[in-house]
């Protein structure tokens, strides 16, 4: 699924995200954790770039979009395949630019891109004179297709073609003429736009190595992880193996979005399907966010040591509402001292450098996800009540 936007997205000073469209669900619940994001509420957006073939839009778009509903028109563009669906698109959008210089909102652009079944294509037309030859030659015009050939070249094609825009109230695009048949489907009413957790925690394309035949789509299978043993071992059967080796393994969407599009080769899968099931276990209880933070503190795309610190999630302490130095400054602040006294002595401290200083005290790192700092309390209690080994016992 290519880009069609690639947008800024933030909340407040210190936390942002850049983030390509269409993203899947578990793409979008990612950005609104690392936004602080609460169902429904919408950050500050803005379109830093668009497909080079849709660059039109920008014109027409609202400032400051609702995400949701944008990222659900670039799902709906991103799957067009034709020229009849770009050229009706365009085509319906540059009808309603030519009615008013206002923004068109979200919701009819979504519209519009459900209904190319709508409008009617001719792709070689991009000029009334092309579109007048070509409506002679295909027998359009009634009182022409009774003149012999020889008197064809003395109409005036550009006159015909710009009449029949008129009457149809047609349009050129960048793909050809496009004029509309029928109503526009109002199917945005009717959509949830807001981002639901999926049924799985990796999804993952498979296929056996080497690939033949140019990697057809019939050769790569998809799997939803968890999987039974059963669906697994069918799997496996599909694709021809006994176990996992030689096999590459894509991750199309994942619960911890940074490893999505990446490809793991001969004998990693078994890693993949162990990842998932720990992510599933994380999700149950609530603990993915602290696991995305530590995975981040630990700048950590191994498999290997994923696994390792999904084991040691609860040796850390998280905090989900510090984003940034200054924010654990003004915690330590608030411990300290009373609330009077803290906001008396904010303007005279300089928070960002007193930040630092308790984050390298505290071997704590603010992450995109929140602060995340290892529970060394622990550590010192499981030493304390570890067995005395080779001493002397009093008895």
């Amino acid at each position: 699924m290519g880009s069609v936007f690639h947008i800024y997205a933030s909340q407040g000073r210190d936390n942002y995200v850049e983030l390509d469209l269409p993203a899947s669900d578990y793409e979008m619940l990612d950005m609104m954790e690392r936004l602080r994001l609460e169902p429904g509420q919408l950050p500050y957006v803005e379109v830093l770039k668009f497909r080079e073939d849709l660059n039109y839009l920008e014109q027409c778009l609202h400032e400051q979009p609702d995400i949701y509903q944008l990222n659900a028109l670039a799902k709906k563009l991103s799957e067009f395949a034709s020229v009849q669906e770009m050229a009706a698109f365009e085509g319906l959008v540059g009808k309603e630019i030519g009615k008013s210089a206002a923004a068109i909102e979200l919701p009819r652009l979504i519209d519009f891109a459900h209904s190319a079944d709508c409008c009617v294509v001719t792709e070689d037309a991009v000029t009334d004179f092309q579109l007048g030859k070509f409506l002679v030659e295909n027998d359009f015009i009634e009182d022409v297709s009774v003149l012999p050939d020889s008197m064809l070249t003395l109409l005036d094609y550009g006159k015909i073609g710009r009449e029949h825009r008129a009457e149809g109230n047609g349009v050129y695009t960048s793909h050809g003429y496009v004029e509309q048949q029928s109503e526009v489907h109002c199917v945005s009413k009717n959509m949830d736009f807001q981002p639901k957790k999926p049924a799985y925690t990796i999804l993952v394309n498979v296929a056996a190595m080497p690939l033949t035949g140019g990697g057809r789509r019939s050769e790569v299978i998809q799997l939803r992880l968890p999987a039974s043993e059963g669906q697994i071992q069918e799997t496996l059967k599909k694709l021809g193996k006994q176990d996992w080796d030689d096999v590459a393994a894509s991750i199309q969407d994942c619960a911890i979005p940074s490893l999505n599009h990446e490809i793991y080769f001969d004998g990693e899968m078994p890693q993949i399907l162990e990842l998932a099931q720990c992510l599933s276990g994380l999700e149950g209880r609530g603990a993915l966010p602290r696991y995305k933070a530590i995975l981040a503190a630990n700048d950590c795309q191994d498999l290997s040591k994923m696994l390792s610190l999904a084991a040691e999630v609860d040796e850390y302490f998280f905090e989900p509402q510090v984003s940034s130095p200054e924010d654990v400054a003004k915690s330590e602040l608030n411990v300290i001292l009373c609330e009077r006294d803290t906001e008396a002595l904010l303007p005279h401290i300089d928070l960002l450098s007193y930040g630092r200083a308790l984050l390298e005290r505290d071997q704590a790192v603010v992450t995109s996800y929140g602060l995340v700092e290892r529970d060394t309390t622990r550590q010192v209690l499981e030493e304390d009540q570890a067995p005395n080994q080779g001493g002397m016992e009093m008895v």
